[in-house]
């Protein structure tokens, strides 16, 4: 969840101050494995996690109309189910579409997830959102598109909702692939665009990856708040023999602003809209872990401890969609950017 409140701003505390010393931005790393996941832990793409104040907590993800799963705690024993809109979106976009990529928030005593319908390869995308007393099954009621415009700048996938406090200004990223991510506001009901114009955030010229599923996160670090623009970057979903070449498949990258508008720049410097910046968070890595994505960022209660969430594939399982996995790591912000640990 990234809707902030008293509970976060306790745990900020525990930021210190940055280190000088700046890394290679795109270097591998030696991260350790994923935190223990039981139950339903597998077609998992694109999750949202969000705990409910009796300690239930909800992992929202692509397909199967918004697949919703429930634990007692974030290592499980995940259990689905059902669909967060069992009859699909009120809106109409393409014969056969999807729903995709969730992201849910709280707001007072509801709760908000906004959506993506698509299909694959398609421009003309739309994002909605659904409301809930509860985050129960069969509790959701769909309000249809968020009404932002289509462009052919951008595609309308993949939404993050971003709100630092009460009174706070919101902020709505998106977008995949064409010009990649983009940020405007929704208005206070939450439910629709504001009609600020959106605003390109992270690009990547390069023409070899595209950046996509944006997250934003606040922590302060050294009495300075800093706002974290996390992304996925290169090719999410390729199956052998037709895999991304080596560093080119799906990772997790993070920049870094003093606003929650940017300019971000990554860890060493480099613009994240006009220098293809962005700092590696989480790639491919031993023998059990190739191509995370699709992440979220939660401070989770039971640990008092910030936990990156994604899904990955486990190529000694297998490559294929309903083979994906629910996976989390636990960040440390100490040196002021985020970096896995065990």
């Amino acid at each position: 969840m990234h809707y902030f409140s008293l509970f976060t701003y306790a745990f900020a505390a525990l930021a210190v101050s940055v280190r000088s010393t700046p890394i290679n931005p795109r270097q591998a790393a030696s991260w350790p494995d994923p935190e223990s996941c039981t139950g339903n832990c597998s077609y998992v793409h694109d999750p949202s996690v969000i705990r409910r104040s009796d300690g239930t907590w909800f992992r929202f993800s692509t397909l199967g109309n918004i697949a919703i799963a429930s634990a007692p705690s974030l290592t499980g024993p995940w259990t689905y189910n059902g669909a967060m809109l069992p009859d699909g979106s009120s809106i109409d976009v393409v014969a056969n579409q999807q729903l995709w990529a969730p992201d849910v928030v709280l707001k007072g005593d509801t709760y908000y997830a906004y959506y993506s319908v698509s299909l694959s390869g398609l421009q003309t995308s739309d994002i909605g959102v659904a409301t809930s007393s509860s985050a129960d099954v069969g509790t959701w009621t769909d309000h249809g598109s968020l009404g932002i415009p289509k462009s052919s700048a951008y595609n309308l996938i993949d939404p993050n909702f971003f709100q630092q406090c009460d009174t706070c200004q919101n902020y709505f990223t998106f977008g995949s692939a064409w010009d990649m991510i983009y940020q405007t506001t929704l208005n206070t009901d939450w439910t629709s665009w504001s009609g600020e114009t959106p605003n390109q955030l992270a690009y990547n010229s390069s023409g070899s990856t595209f950046e996509e599923g944006s997250f934003q996160f606040w922590w302060p670090v050294d009495g300075t708040d800093y706002y974290y623009l996390f992304f996925s970057s290169g090719a999410c979903c390729n199956t052998p023999p037709n895999l991304a070449p080596v560093g080119d498949e799906y990772k997790i990258m993070v920049c870094r602003a003093t606003e929650p508008t940017g300019p971000f720049t990554d860890r060493v410097g480099r613009n994240c809209q006009t220098g293809n910046g962005g700092t590696l968070v989480l790639g491919s890595h031993g023998s059990n872990v190739y191509a995370p994505g699709g992440q979220g960022v939660i401070v989770d209660p039971e640990t008092g401890r910030i936990a990156l969430y994604y899904h990955y594939v486990n190529p000694n399982i297998g490559y294929d969609f309903d083979q994906f996995l629910f996976g989390f790591n636990y960040l440390d912000f100490s040196s002021g950017w985020p970096e896995v640990t065990s």
